[in-house]
């Protein structure tokens, strides 16, 4: 994260008043795109030979230069460009854009090491870099084509991907992109660094991150709860969220989270919203930055079909929008702008019946958005097509911009193809102050992330974690045996021989759960028996057992339960300690219904997390049961993640654990540790 003076300089770096480019094709592609932008200042294309780059005279070294540019494009190749860089960095250049490959990207690390040495502190985006476009002071260090217009005022992406960034410049949905940023190998300057020098910028009005990993997660962290404080939202999209650790391949939730776990925890703790797709992107982007972050999840949906009104219900089924009725007063006025054919209901079809008349349309309108909602949607596929009159769809889009500036209240239009809002009407929707969502789909997922976005990040920030070197396997007396000692409630149990199992079950007490130790999966081996109720039941599931030198544990069996619940509490490197909870028991992966957040966390954490869940109704008292102690089970959650973060523990799985109408206990246990030395 860039400290003051630091930020100065990629200030610096990203407007510069005047420019250097090195080298031949690449830097005579950046010399036009920013004659193309308009840029102002001074362009010293450098050239051994050539004459002239895009009509601009070249000087032959950088030492020929007038003056000290604020920014230099390297477009040779890697050995030149440390050479080069070495010789800006001397010259007090104010940063650089390296576009050369071959360094760590294809395993050479130790070049990258010398550019690093050669810049001497000098801030550098690359190698292996795009680099950006800021169309706001009209310059682009950018050796390729892109399709970003001039703009006064708009959003930023900031991407690790430079193919993708191109391809996100050349959106055809109306985003007023201003700013592309692309890091590369981030060998000095990171997507942290870059968000953090946009949110200098006061025309910056949301910021899109195009990721594959987090450099650093705390100092994401930092740099959201910097965007949070000044009101700019962030959305990212992030990739390579498939690839399970192998660190966590013998339990549960390794199976079930992966990699996307921990960024979606990150991402939700932090207030960032995500997306899954470059036009899902666009699209949140776009809302956010008409209007900013939405108060709510409430959505009022209008159209003029039953099919449109199916649609955005199915579509909607699984995101966290809602689309609450009317209450009867709300709908008493609807009703009373219209014909008596039409039933009031959310998804609203509105029919046909006032179909080009924008006064009835407009008064039922307003009559609807005259409401507790936090944003209304019309479904408008409007004709595209030149020998097309596309009239009455512009009336009904002039009758909902009526009917927003009537009540104050947030308003978009959303086509359910995106090829049905073309640039004219695009155009007309932005003029009368609506944002045109192309997509149905799309236009959901931005909805859901404008209302996402804002959250103020929770105090203290998450916990750092560190990758843990070698790693050892506790089986599961001893792992409980652990977890007694820190305060987590598990079954009263002994470790003993064959001989010893009948003698221990009296003590302890029927009914008996019996375990055969030293096997990975116990109850596919048959070596799990559980509520044996007396000493012939115990001698049969004992002979049936497979045979272990490691022992058996005799426990009591817990027989008051509600619900199987899992809890985990793991390291994730790079980005924190994972703490998840889901629907517990030998099915737990066949449901797959899990959550997952940061540590530390707190009972109110627990608590949300728990109502997230499918199986959430379990614990509230499902059909009849009593409910579940859940003020127990959050306990002791907040209490292993308190024991266990920080510690040698890699990684602790409780599965299941046992909830009943009171109390919670562990009733297995899976538990890594660290060998340190």
């Amino acid at each position: 994260m860039p400290e003051p003076g630091r930020l100065g300089q990629l200030t610096r770096l990203l407007a510069p008043r005047s420019i250097a480019v090195v080298g031949g094709a690449p830097a005579e592609r950046v010399v036009r795109q920013c004659l193309k932008l308009g840029f102002e200042g001074p362009i010293w294309p450098v050239h051994p030979t050539r004459p002239h780059l895009a009509g601009v005279p070249c000087l032959p070294s950088l030492a020929d230069l007038p003056g000290v540019p604020d920014a230099v494009f390297f477009g040779v190749n890697r050995h030149a460009t440390i050479e080069g860089v070495g010789a800006a960095s001397r010259m007090g250049v104010g940063g650089a854009v390296c576009y050369g490959s071959g360094f760590a990207e294809t395993g050479d690390d130790h070049l990258q090491a010398d550019l690093l040495t050669a810049a001497d502190g000098m801030p550098l985006f690359g190698p292996n870099c795009y680099g950006y476009v800021n169309t706001f002071d009209r310059v682009a260090l950018w050796p390729d084509e892109h399709g970003c217009g001039r703009h006064e005022r708009g959003v930023a992406i900031v991407s690790q991907s430079g193919n993708v960034a191109v391809n996100l410049t050349f959106q055809q949905r109306g985003l007023r992109l201003g700013s592309m940023i692309t890091v590369g190998n981030q060998a000095s300057l990171g997507s942290d660094d870059a968000v953090a020098a946009l949110l200098a910028d006061d025309r910056i009005t949301a910021i899109g991150l195009f990721l594959e990993a987090v450099r650093d997660a705390q100092q994401f962290a930092e740099v959201a709860e910097r965007a949070a404080a000044k009101g700019v939202p962030l959305v990212a999209l992030q990739t390579g969220r498939s690839a399970a650790g192998a660190l966590i391949a013998n339990s549960h939730t390794g199976a079930m989270a992966g990699r996307a776990a921990a960024y979606d925890a990150l991402f939700q703790r932090y207030g960032v919203a995500t997306v899954r797709t470059p036009a899902e992107l666009v699209e949140a982007l776009k809302l956010l930055d008409n209007g900013g972050a939405l108060g709510g999840r409430r959505i009022v949906s209008l159209s003029c079909s039953g099919g449109e009104a199916s649609l955005v219900a199915d579509r909607a089924e699984g995101s966290t929008l809602t689309f609450p009725q009317f209450t009867a007063e709300h709908a008493a006025r609807i009703e009373g702008t219209l014909t008596e054919l039409v039933a009031v209901s959310n998804p609203f079809d509105y029919h046909t019946f006032m179909w080009g008349d924008r006064t009835a349309m407009a008064r039922t309108f307003t009559a609807v958005m005259n409401g507790p909602q936090d944003a209304t949607m019309l479904l408008l596929d409007a004709p595209p097509a030149a020998d097309n009159d596309p009239t009455a769809w512009y009336l009904a889009a002039d009758a909902l911009a009526e009917a927003a500036e009537a009540t104050g209240k947030r308003a978009v239009v959303v086509a359910t193809l995106a090829e049905c809002i073309n640039a004219p009407f695009r155009e007309h929707l932005a003029t009368s102050g609506l944002t045109p969502l192309l997509g149905l789909s799309e236009a959901l997922v931005a909805l859901e992330a404008a209302a996402t976005v804002g959250a103020s990040p929770p105090a203290p920030r998450h916990t750092p974690v560190t990758a843990p070197a070698t790693t050892r396997l506790l089986d599961e007396a001893a792992a409980k045996q652990r977890l007694g000692v820190l305060g987590i409630p598990v079954p009263n149990g002994r470790v003993v021989p064959a001989p010893d199992v009948a003698a221990t079950a009296e003590a302890i007490g029927y009914p008996i759960t019996l375990k055969a130790l030293g096997l990975a999966h116990k109850s596919e081996a048959g070596a799990v028996k559980v509520g044996l109720p007396d000493a012939a039941a115990l001698a049969t599931a004992l002979a049936e057992m497979p045979r272990t030198e490691a022992g058996y544990l005799v426990e009591a069996t817990v027989i008051d339960v509600v619900a199987e619940v899992l809890v985990s509490v793991r390291r994730d490197p790079p980005i924190g300690w994972l703490v998840s909870l889901g629907f517990g028991g030998v099915t737990t992966e066949l449901w797959n219904d899990v959550t997952h957040l940061l540590a530390p966390v707190t009972t109110d954490d627990i608590r949300a997390a728990l109502g997230r869940l499918r199986s959430a109704p379990l614990l509230h008292g499902f059909r009849g049961r009593p409910p579940a102690d859940i003020d127990a089970l959050a306990a002791l959650v907040v209490r292993l993640a308190q024991a266990v973060v920080g510690s040698d523990v890699v990684e602790v799985e409780l599965n299941p654990v046992l909830v009943g109408t009171v109390g919670a206990t562990a009733v297995d246990a899976l538990l890594i540790v660290e060998e340190r030395t």
